[in-house]
């Protein structure tokens, strides 16, 4: 195996070592969030309010955009446009900052209405999927400045790092639709 292929291949395995994590922390979550939602007699518990769908559907959204202007970064990758690429790249970053902010502002409208971590367990599970994901989009932020500065000056495995930037911003994306599902739809 040349140095080229062995080195996609560990870029490669470490993405995915990455996803698989971070699926496995997620998949926690959801298992405690089913457990507890099942013997709950109520949904949402006596006494909390349901948190509104604009601000989850509006970061849903954003998020989905997002994701089609990292989708357009590897296609413009692929044919060897990379200043266009460097286009989506911003615009890939901005609207997942976007959605950073829309998860600032549910948080807000969640306090407002009352709905704080230390409200019991409905609550603090809402805050520790809301901010694990964030923390996480963070992540995903970085991995896209990376990604932005290696579109600059780098051509070595250049496609294989695109696609495993691209990858894990899917996750996340993966994540919060579930997220937003499971937490705020039903």
């Amino acid at each position: 195996m040349s140095t080229r292929g062995r080195s996609e291949l560990q870029i490669n395995l470490a993405t995915n070592i990455v996803i698989i994590s971070m699926a496995m922390l997620f998949a926690t979550l959801f298992m405690g969030y089913a457990i507890y939602r099942s013997s709950a007699p109520v949904w949402p518990p006596m006494g909390v309010q349901r948190v509104s769908l604009f601000l989850p559907s509006l970061s849903t959204v954003v998020l989905f955009i997002s994701s089609f202007f990292c989708y357009q970064v590897s296609v413009s990758t692929k044919k060897n446009e990379l200043s266009k690429g460097h286009k989506y790249l911003n615009l890939t970053i901005l609207f997942g900052l976007g959605f950073m902010v829309l998860q600032g502002l549910l948080w807000n409208q969640m306090k407002s209405s009352g709905l704080f971590v230390s409200s019991g367990i409905f609550a603090s599970i809402t805050y520790a999927f809301t901010w694990i994901h964030f923390a996480h989009m963070i992540a995903g932020l970085v991995a896209l400045l990376y990604l932005k500065k290696i579109l600059r000056s780098e051509t070595k495995n250049l496609m294989t790092k695109t696609t495993s930037v691209e990858n894990f911003w899917y996750f996340l994306e993966i994540v919060w639709i579930i997220m937003f599902i499971t937490l705020f739809v039903f």
